[in-house]
This record gives C-alpha cells, structure tokens and sequence, in this order.
C-alpha cells in the first residue's frame, strides 16, 4: 500500500501516453491555434490550484517536440529567487539555444546573447542608479520627450540629485534605448527561426506556476515578457490562476486598481484548462478518483467501489480540485493502512470525514468535539439526507443517512417514522463494541492519528 500519491512522470517526448483525464484535444487544438497564427501572442492558461496545468504542459511539450516546434518549459516559481525576471528568461533561451541549434547557426546564438548583455547591463544600471525596478527600455513615447527635455532641469532640483541625474541622463539616451531594444528582439526573433528545421516554427515559451511567485517577480515576468520578449516567431503561454494572479497585480500596485483589466494589456488570448463534470462516467472526478485508488495500491477489504462511489459523489459536490482529491486519499490510505479486515469500517462515514478534512477542517474539529449538530451540518455542507431518492441522488441521501445515524441524538432517534431507514442502521454495528454516538469521534480520531506531510 502506498500511503502517498506517487508523481506522476512525464518524459519530455511521450506526450499524451498518460491522458487519463482526455486533454490531448484541447492540446491539438492550442497547437493548431500558435501554428496557424502569424501574430506575437501572449496567451493564458487559467486553472484553479491543483488541477493538472502543470501535468497538461509536459504533456503539450511532447506533442510540441513532435511537431518539431521549439519549446522551452520555465518553473517561475522556481527561479523567483533570481529577482530579475529578464534574466530568467534570457538565460533559460540561451540555454536551449546551445543545446538545440545547429553548429552553422552558432553566429545567432552569439548575436542574441551580446543585445541580451547589454539590454541586462542597462536595466541593472538603471536599478542600481535609482534604486527602483526598471520594467521596460525606452517606455517613454517619442512624443513625450521633448516636453520632458524642456523641464529636465526643473525635474533635478525638485527630486534628489541622483534621481536628477538619473532622468537627465535617461532623456539623453532614449534613442540609444530604443535602437538596443530593437536589435535584441530583432536578435531573438531570428534565433527562434533557426532553433526549428522548418522556418516558419515559433519558439514556445511555456512560463509555468505564476500565480506562486512572489507577488512583484509574477508581475515583472509579465511585464518584460511584453515590452522585452514579445517578437514575431515567440509565443509566449502563460499558466496561471487568474484570481490570484490578480491578487498579485493588487498587491504591487494597489487594491483599487482594476487588475483584470491590466493584465489584459499583456495578454492576446486566454484560455482555461477544460475540466470534465457531470453525471457521465468520464468525468475528471470519477476518472481520476479511480486512478487515485489504483495508484495507491489500497487493501480495503472489498470496499474499493464504495469507496471511489462515495469520494467521487462528494468530490463533485464540492468541486474538488485533482490535488485535493490526492490529499482525500492520502488520508484514507493512513486509514487503512492503519486498520484491520476485523475492525468496523463504514465507507459512507470514512468517505465523509476524509473529504470534510479536506474542505472544511474547523467542522472536521467540531465533530471530533461533538460541538456540531446534523443540522448544521447539513447547513455548512450543503448536503442532506432528505428528498425524493432518484438514481441520481440515491448514493448522496444514503450517504448523509449514515451522517445522521450518527449525529442526531437520542430523543431525535426515538421520534423517526417507523419507515425511516435509518432505523436499520444499528445492525451493522453488531459485533462491534461501539454505539452509535460514538461513531463519529471514532472514525474522526482513526483518521486523524497519523498525517502524511
């Protein structure tokens, strides 16, 4: 039995060998969407924490490979602590170069690194003369300049004379800012050509786990990749979630600012990572819920399909994340790991406390501490055990009849309607030395005896 999910690896050229969840689609058509378009794009890929937008890009990068289109995949939450964010990007360009080109093309390689020296140097320079972030070369429009140049003297004497010389000097070389910008991206447009054996395959760029950075590097990323890195033959994919990434342009810039909207000035095309959903057999819970049960190697005593019946239903009803469901059945793996075939199980409380651990921890204690009624229970889940029983809902009513088997009290049980089925219940805690009051802070103390961290 495996207590932990195992990762799932993904070789550089195998592509879509281990789509469970079905996205090669989506990826064909992301592929066909860059190589059909002759324009500089920027394109989002939004997906809520956790649910495989990591995995979906090592996987597109095979199908890229395959279609002999260069791509270069960056974790930058991984490289964060570089702090600057050109050069993050430039080395990790420079790098594949190296690699990938062809000995006859070495000259490209040499011209790219030379204007991306130099285009570091001058942004380092301007960080170290004024001691603020530079975002771009040449950010002032021509049109402005000479307005500027006439009160640049006014400008020194109201401002600290380093930050005077600073504006002064950068007026007087806008023109040299602007003919270095253009030969380093001219430089990298050139060089992506020739990283493929066809010249009409972009370069993509695939900028990984944004919405994890620090909120002022997530920005700069975005930022320089516009005004530095956005040239004809480079696509740049950006994989974040948006929200939070929203959070961060908050964050560097203020709350009162209109984040989607910013961001939008960087970004030609968003798209969202599909997810699967409803009451077919193929949807991501159920898919992955399986998997999850498999990976795990579980001995459950032939509780395997009430087990995956159960977390799937309650996956979907609180609209797990796929990492969230790993983290469901890491606990129950600690569960029954630490159990016995002879030891009372009941797959319908063990399913709910698991997932309740996940979702709702406070409630979880609260159970533990018989401080949280049925009603409100139902009340914070959104769930209950009443209602007409349907094949749909069927497995959710029995579910929550064993959640109020357990929690409602005496007197309440004492007043059932003689149909209630719930009323049967205590027959299957024959054997056991347990009642039924205990049930709930037996199963919750089961399953919060050991912690995989």
């Amino acid at each position: 039995m495996k207590i932990v999910t195992p990762p799932l690896v993904i070789d550089n050229t195998e592509g879509f060998k281990q789509d469970i969840l079905e996205r090669k689609g989506f990826g064909e058509s992301l592929l066909n969407l860059i190589e059909n378009s002759e324009d500089e794009l920027v394109i989002s890929l939004d997906g809520r924490w956790g649910e495989g937008k990591t995995t979906f890009v090592k996987m597109w990068q095979g199908l890229l490979s395959e279609k002999d289109i260069p791509n270069i995949y960056i974790d930058s939450f991984a490289n964060d602590y570089i702090e600057d964010a050109f050069i993050s990007i430039a080395g990790s360009i420079t790098s594949y170069a190296e690699d990938n080109i062809k000995k006859s093309k070495d000259k490209k390689i040499k011209e790219f690194k030379s204007t991306a020296k130099n285009v570091g140097v001058q942004l380092l320079s301007w960080t170290a003369k004024i001691g603020l972030k530079a975002v771009t070369l040449g950010a002032v429009k021509d049109s402005d300049i000479e307005g500027l140049k006439e009160i640049k003297y006014d400008i020194a004497k109201d401002v600290s004379s380093v930050a005077g010389d600073f504006v002064c000097e950068r007026l007087s070389s806008h023109a040299k800012d602007i003919q270095l910008l253009e030969l380093f991206k001219k430089s990298l447009s050139e060089l992506s050509v020739n990283l493929s054996s066809e010249s009409n395959k972009p370069l993509v760029i695939i900028i990984d786990e944004l919405d994890r950075c620090k909120p002022t590097y997530a920005v700069e990323i975005i930022e320089k990749i516009k005004h530095l890195f956005s040239v004809k033959n480079v696509v740049f994919v950006l994989v974040m979630h948006k929200e939070q990434l929203e959070e961060a342009v908050k964050s560097v810039y203020g709350v009162n600012i209109d984040a989607r909207t910013y961001l939008q000035k960087f970004i030609n095309i968003e798209t969202i990572l599909p997810k699967r959903i409803g009451e077919t057999h193929t949807n991501d819970v159920k898919t992955y819920s399986q998997k999850l049960y498999d990976a795990h190697e579980l001995e459950t005593w032939g509780d395997r399909q009430h087990l995956i019946d159960s977390i799937g239903l309650l996956a979907e009803h609180f609209n797990l994340s796929l990492r969230q469901l790993e983290r469901v059945y890491t606990i129950i793996s600690l569960f029954y790991a630490a159990s016995a075939e002879n030891k009372i199980r009941l797959t319908p409380l063990v399913s709910f406390l698991a997932v309740i651990k996940v979702v709702h921890p406070t409630l979880f204690i609260d159970l533990l501490h018989n401080r949280a009624t049925y009603e409100e229970v139902c009340s914070i889940t959104g769930l209950t055990g009443e209602g007409t029983e349907t094949p749909n809902n069927r497995k959710s009513l029995f579910l929550m009849s064993w959640v109020k088997f357990s929690l409602i009290t005496d007197d309440e049980f004492k007043q059932l309607d003689a149909n209630d089925r719930i009323l049967n219940f205590n027959q299957s805690l024959s054997g056991y030395d347990i009642g039924r009051e205990r049930l709930m802070p037996y199963f919750i103390q089961k399953l919060s005896m050991f912690t995989a961290v």
